[in-house]
Order: structure tokens, then C-alpha cells, then sequence
């Protein structure tokens, strides 16, 4: 077969739940499939949430399956893959929409790199979103302490005064700062956060607003998340160590 030469990482990764042998043998006769299996389907499912286990498809084997194929599976914090409850071999039909599938995936990886390469490295800078001068007078000297404590040089501090026009004229793919600090009240926070992920899917992220907002920060992936009241050096220097601790910073932001 022409996919016989394709090296591990071409290959189109499939995991499977279930015995399923007559699914295997024929995505293997494919050629360019490679099968992911774990003694514990528990353990392989955490493997492909927590991103540990890449996967561009997967199969579960159920004895009355009809092909469930608007589901989907997490694989990681920003992917998912298509999930197919089948019986073992599925039916003709469904075994044809799971290799149109499969088909779609190189032309799917080349679209996410060529945007990633287009996209380029992370600004040397740090973008700081308020909604007072006061505020920004605040974040921006907190900034300089925290740094010369750090005996670090300070980047160059990205300080929108207009920043609902700011997040207007934002849009994606474009390099992440290094960083985004944001402090706002009330639900123009939320939304600010919520834009900033979806422009940066993983850029460090330290968010503070008067309302509690830490269950949308968890969802939102936010590294440090703290209410205005608490906002100081101390809790803004915790936030941006986290930032940086995890190293989230790179091209694929």
C-alpha cells in the first residue's frame, strides 16, 4: 500500500475500546493507522483528557451500537476527536463516514501547522487589560517592582486604554504576548477573558474581578485567578510565577 512507508508520526492514531479485532484488522489494512490500546480503557481515556495520549479518532465497542458518530472525545485542553460507539465490524455505512474521517486528518494537521508557522513566536511583551487609570497605574508599577525583585528585566508593558476597542480589533491567528494580565469588574471581565482564550488558546493567563469567576477560570484555563479586593503585588507576582512555572508560552498559543 502507498501508507506503508509513512513514518509514526504520519500515521493517523486510532484508539480503541474493546476487543473489536475485525475494526482492527481492517483499519490496519488501511496502512496508515496506528492502534492505541490500554489494558485499562480508564487509564487510556485519562491519557487522551490530559493530553498524554494523542489520538485523531476513537472507537468503543458497543454490542448494540449504531454508530454514534456525533460524539466527540477531549483529547487535551483545546482538541477533541470524533467518538464512534460501534459493534464490531460496524455496518458498512458507518464504516464508510469513519474512513472519510480518517481521510480528513492529514489535510487537518497541515491547516494547524501552516497556521501555527504563520502565527510565529510569542511578542517580547506583556498585555495588561483595566478598566480605570487607576487600575492601570496600579498593575503597571506593581509590574516594575515584582521584575526588579525578580532582577529581571521588564518587558514592555501592552496597556490599552480603550479596551473594549482593543478586543474589537482582536482577532486570531496573531503571536500571543508573552503574558495577559487582566483586572476589570464585573461581566466585562468575563468577557474579556473569554476573548483573550479564544484568540490564545494557551497563552499565561492572571485574571482578577470583584465577582467570582473561579469556575469560568478553571474552564478557561487561567493560571491564577483572585477577586479585586485581594489584587497586590504579592497575589499578581503568585500569578505571573505560575505563568511561568508551567512555560506555556511558544507558538502553539
Amino acid at each position: 500500500m502507498e501508507h506503508q512507508n509513512l513514518n509514526q508520526e504520519q500515521k493517523l492514531r486510532v484508539a480503541l475500546c474493546g476487543p473489536l479485532p475485525k475494526t482492527e484488522r481492517a483499519l490496519l489494512r488501511r496502512g496508515d493507522v496506528e492502534i492505541i490500546r490500554d489494558d485499562d480503557n480508564f487509564n487510556l481515556l485519562m491519557g487522551m483528557f490530559n493530553g498524554k495520549t494523542g489520538c485523531d479518532l476513537m472507537i468503543v465497542e458497543a454490542p448494540y451500537g449504531h454508530g454514534l458518530h456525533s460524539m466527540t472525545c477531549q483529547v487535551g485542553e483545546h482538541k477533541t476527536c470524533p467518538l464512534w460507539l460501534v459493534n464490531d465490524p460496524p455496518d458498512e455505512a458507518i464504516w464508510y463516514k469513519i474512513n472519510l474521517q480518517l481521510d480528513e486528518v492529514p489535510a487537518k494537521r497541515k491547516a494547524a501547522l501552516e497556521q501555527a508557522i504563520a502565527v510565529g513566536p510569542p511578542r517580547h511583551e506583556i498585555l495588561i487589560l483595566t478598566d480605570t487609570p487607576e487600575r492601570r497605574g496600579e498593575l503597571t508599577g506593581w509590574m516594575k517592582k515584582i521584575y526588579s525583585v525578580w532582577n529581571v528585566a521588564l518587558p514592555p508593558l501592552n496597556v490599552p486604554e480603550d479596551v473594549k476597542g482593543y478586543l474589537r480589533e482582536l482577532r486570531g491567528p496573531c503571536a500571543p504576548p508573552e503574558a495577559v494580565v487582566i483586572a476589570m469588574a464585573g461581566v466585562d471581565s468575563l468577557k474579556a477573558a473569554e476573548h483573550i482564550r479564544r484568540v490564545w488558546p494557551k497563552v499565561g493567563m492572571v485574571w482578577s474581578c470583584n465577582l467570582d469567576f473561579s469556575l469560568q477560570a478553571y474552564h478557561l484555563n487561567v493560571d491564577c485567578f483572585f477577586l479585586l479586593g485581594e489584587a497586590n503585588t504579592g497575589t499578581l507576582g503568585i500569578g505571573l510565577n505560575r505563568i511561568y512555572q508551567y512555560n506555556k508560552r511558544g507558538s502553539e498559543q
